[in-house]
């Protein structure tokens, strides 16, 4: 006895992960130009996201070497005390 209904969905799943063998060049093309705009947008929207992450990060790393250096100043001997 064989499982019919799960040997129908494997067939299913595979039509729908590699394409059905009836879909045009006209089809495939257009889904390709729908795919690749839609990874282009996510990916601008995950720079915008990513450049402001950056830019915290740099100001964060800046405030603390200044920081470190302020500190560093006041142990040296000889330093003036402000």
């Amino acid at each position: 006895m064989e499982p019919v209904d799960l040997i129908r969905r494997v067939k299913e799943i595979e039509q729908e992960a590699y394409g059905e063998p009836g879909m045009s060049a006209t089809q495939e093309g257009t889904a390709a130009v729908d795919l690749s705009k839609r990874l282009k947008d996510l990916r601008q929207g995950n720079d915008g996201s990513s450049q402001r992450a950056l830019e915290e990060w740099r100001k964060r790393k800046m405030e603390r070497a200044r920081q470190r250096a302020i500190e560093k100043d006041g142990m040296m001997p000889g330093a003036k005390t402000p």
